[in-house]
């Protein structure tokens, strides 16, 4: 297997997070803490990190895109009612589709997404991502 597993959940969880941002407009800017958590293979593979969201992030739908970005992914689709979001995407590199519901508030969110590894059998990929504000960045 060319593409590691660790990989994958990072990809995975980046993408994700990239995917939240259309809809961030009733965030409130901070310093927030995420925790993703990625199911593949039956193996869980957790990722945390800390990023600042700006007034400007949260004005530009870029609240939740992790600084280091997701490159190969489409912009995603990403519908709105009150808290609720649905999301769908696609990535090229590695070929992946992926899509997830969650609810997101103005200090926290958490989104349950499926994702289609298709370079890798299309292989389901599960990745939960919850997102709190712990303060001023």
């Amino acid at each position: 297997m060319t593409i590691t597993l660790k990989k994958v959940a990072c990809f995975a969880g980046l993408a994700l997070m990239g995917l939240a941002s259309a809809s961030a407009q009733n965030l409130k800017p901070g310093q927030y803490e995420y925790a993703t958590v990625t199911e593949v293979f039956g193996m869980k593979i957790p990722v945390n990190f800390k990023q600042c969201v700006t007034q400007k992030d949260v004005d530009s739908n870029q609240a939740y895109v992790n600084q280091k970005g997701s490159d190969g992914c489409t912009p995603p689709v990403v519908k709105r009612d009150g808290s609720s979001i649905a999301i769908k995407y696609t990535c090229s590199n590695p070929k992946m589709t992926g899509e997830g519901k969650g609810v997101v508030n103005a200090d926290s969110f958490s989104i349950q997404m499926n994702v289609i590894h298709h370079d890798m059998g299309n292989s389901l990929i599960k990745t939960q991502v919850t997102g709190k504000r712990v303060g001023a960045c």
